[in-house]
């Protein structure tokens, strides 16, 4: 407890605990939200991940801190939380972190707003028909389901055909003006309902929908878990949640071209993740990709009673 509470007697280290709190930062995000230099960041950021205030993540050559072990100690939480409330910049701190984070959701807008009609055309990793009709081929007849990141709705249209009802969320006005107009041309616009909004921040409703599908989406978002814990609490009991995404790997280029936050995804994190929401696996697979070397993972959940 000694060396803790030497630890937090420093100020620069509790804001950067109290930003990392907020939302899992790199580096680069945390010297622009504090506004210190790199160098203050990185020496500070050592002895809070020694002790286990915080916690480092690794994408390819990107480090990605979040609030660490001694966090889920409840009673200590609550007695470091009222100690990072009381720093002077705090609130200058929150409306900073939540700017850096608006900073990486307008990137992927731009990128997604720019490819919206030539999406399809470009090689996206984890693209491709069959991870796509893996998917399909469960059969979602007279369901009402939910396409989250749906992109320009190449996988909700195909469930239109068939589907009583389909929401698809993306952040690309652009993106779901394409799923709209391609969805009159097959003449099922009328089962869908159309949503702007980024995944980490809408509210779904909940018990609503028997299927969910994240089809390519969950690498592009900061917080994988959080859209997850949402994207089951919208599931009705006994709901099916299918996950497509790219399998973890070392192509830092697709965070340029592709926008991508996560570098892909281990089966066993994801289906952990899945077994923290009270859902049962069902399917985990391994799937070739558009892109030979990037493999795509299919995840089917299912929601327990």
């Amino acid at each position: 407890m000694l060396e803790i509470l030497k630890v937090l007697a420093d100020e620069v280290r509790l804001r950067i605990l109290r930003s990392v709190d907020q939302a899992e930062l790199s580096v680069a995000e945390i010297v622009d939200a504090l506004e210190i230099p790199q160098s203050t960041v990185s020496r500070h950021l050592k002895p809070l991940k020694e002790i286990n205030l915080i916690s480092a993540r690794r994408e390819g050559t990107s480090v990605y801190y979040s609030s660490g072990d001694l966090f889920k100690d409840e009673d200590f939480k609550h007695i470091l939380n009222k100690r990072l409330q009381i720093i002077p910049t705090a609130e200058k701190d929150t409306t900073r972190v939540d700017y850096v984070l608006d900073i990486r959701r307008q990137k992927r807008l731009l990128f997604f707003d720019k490819v919206a009609g030539q999406y399809e055309t470009l090689s996206e990793p984890g693209g491709g028909l069959d991870a796509l009709c893996s998917a399909f081929a469960s059969g979602f007849y007279d369901e009402v389901v939910a396409d989250l990141g749906c992109g320009e709705g190449s996988l909700s249209l195909m469930l239109s055909r068939f589907v009583k009802q389909i929401t698809c969320i993306d952040q690309s006005q652009k993106m779901l003006n394409l799923v709209y107009e391609r969805a009159k041309e097959m003449k099922t616009e009328k089962k869908f309902t159309l949503i702007k909004g980024d995944l980490e921040i809408i509210d779904l409703a909940e018990n609503k929908y028997n299927s969910i599908f994240l089809s390519q989406s969950l690498h592009h978002v900061s917080d994988p878990q959080k859209v997850l814990s949402k994207a089951s609490k919208s599931l009705k009991n006994n709901g099916k949640m299918i996950i497509l995404d790219l399998l973890k790997h070392d192509h830092e280029w697709t965070r340029e071209q592709w926008a991508d936050q996560w570098l892909g995804f281990m089966p066993e994190e994801l289906t952990q993740w899945l077994n923290n929401e009270d859902m049962d696996i069902l399917h985990n697979e391994v799937l070739r990709g558009f892109v030979p070397d990037l493999s795509v993972i299919m995840v089917i959940g299912k929601k327990r009673k």
